[in-house]
């Protein structure tokens, strides 16, 4: 298989002001990989498909559709919905009608504040009307979750999920119990019935741990062939469609069977090798998809990330157990140091040259988590990009991207 994704005539950043004109420019230059843009086109078409899938008598909810959620959700025949992944439809109008109808102030995170906006201009729309929420998520968005509670939407807020990074022992057994409670309290507000069906969340703990075995692969390939996919579909692929296959769990694993083929089939090139400057991202899916082109065009690949394909769902315990010891035991267990360990561990495979580390303007929560991760690898010399980014669709700012580049080609040199 041939591809030249590096000579693909390139797009400006600076000129493209939405996702949806990114996407297709991505798809275009994939031109070579059936197998990305059928991921991508899952992509774009996740929400409305699952707002449709709704309206025609399935069961759906909001909610971040990452963690426990999407095994617990698909076992009980309900379709996991994330929220975050509203900002590429927002623009600044989003934003103001946060700010302006529900008096959010201007410095709350632009991610709160575009995401209420679009579950506003849903109200009395006949779409999907439940929110999932998670206490332990920030601040901004319980204040999201009671606002929208007030606008007639039904709301089940999930108690704090935290681990300290000294907790272990009887303490850490109290917290696989009691997580395993709050699955049983979701299933009886999502089903009228405080019990799960065994058999089919273990099929969905299986289907996990078996397409998390295959992202694996499809990271393997990617170190000698990582100009193969660009960031913006990496991006996707893994921070977003591995958590919830899209809402498409068959056509999403189907499509990464057809990449781990069409990456098989692909001839290492030592240019690439020699060429490439491997990078770790580590936050989530930036809405400005401007700055993965960026890195493209300076030379950079992705070829690492904080929530990619560690850790496995345990099969020889009961499926709620399964799911309860894996958040506690994953990076998202609420300690920093369990992310930082991730990082760490995916900076020494790749022999990463350096890590950028990406949040949202307003998001004091993340930006914590991220200094302390700066200062770590600068503390181990390796160089970290720190930036913050505006959740809602627009144009990358130029500081942004002058940043970007010059990191990228700073390594380069």
């Amino acid at each position: 298989m041939t591809f030249n994704i590096r000579t693909e005539k390139q797009i400006r950043p600076e000129d493209t002001a939405t996702q949806k004109e990114y996407v297709a420019y991505c798809k275009k230059v994939h031109h070579y990989s059936p197998a990305v843009q059928k991921l991508l086109t899952l992509s774009e078409d996740y929400i409305p498909d699952a707002e449709r899938a709704y309206k025609n008598g399935r069961n759906a909810v909001w909610c971040a559709a990452n963690n426990y959620q999407p095994p617990l959700l698909y076992s009980l025949g309900v379709i996991p919905v994330s929220y975050t992944e509203m900002g590429r439809y927002s623009q600044r109008e989003e934003l103001l009608i946060a700010e302006d109808y529900y008096q959010f102030p201007a410095e709350t995170c632009s991610m709160v504040k575009c995401t209420v906006a679009q579950w506003h201009k849903r109200i009395n729309t006949g779409t999907i009307n439940r929110i999932l929420g998670s206490a332990s998520s920030c601040e901004p968005f319980n204040l999201a979750w009671e606002v929208m509670g007030e606008q007639g939407y039904d709301i089940f807020n999930n108690e704090v999920i935290y681990r300290g990074p000294t907790v272990d022992g009887e303490r850490l057994e109290q917290l696989i119990g009691f997580m395993v409670e709050q699955m049983l309290d979701v299933a009886l507000w999502l089903t009228g019935r405080r019990k799960i069906d065994e058999s089919k969340l273990r099929y969905e703990i299986v289907r996990k741990n078996r397409l998390l075995c295959k992202l694996k692969r499809v990271l393997e390939l990617r170190t000698a062939r990582p100009f193969y996919m660009k960031s913006l579909a990496v991006i996707l692929t893994l921070n977003v469609g591995l958590n919830n296959y899209f809402g498409q769990p068959e056509e999403y694993e189907a499509a990464i069977d057809e990449l781990i083929s069409e990456l098989e089939d692909t001839p290492v090139r030592e240019t690439d090798q020699k060429d490439v400057i491997p990078l770790v991202w580590a936050g989530g899916t930036g809405q400005e998809f401007g700055v993965y082109e960026a890195i493209d065009q300076a030379g950079g690949a992705i070829l690492g990330l904080r929530s990619g394909p560690f850790r496995l769902y345990r099969e020889d315990v009961p499926p709620l157990e399964s799911l309860a010891r894996w958040v506690y035991g994953n990076s998202v267990a609420g300690a920093g140091v369990y992310a930082r360990n991730v990082l760490a561990a995916e900076v020494s495979r790749l022999k990463a040259r350096g890590v950028i580390l990406y949040g949202y303007i307003g998001c004091s929560f993340a930006s914590v988590d991220r200094e302390m991760w700066r200062r770590f690898f600068h503390g181990q010399d390796l160089p970290c990009l720190n930036l913050e980014g505006s959740f809602q669709t627009g144009l990358p700012t130029g500081q942004v991207l002058t940043r970007v580049k010059a990191f990228v080609e700073m390594l380069a040199a």
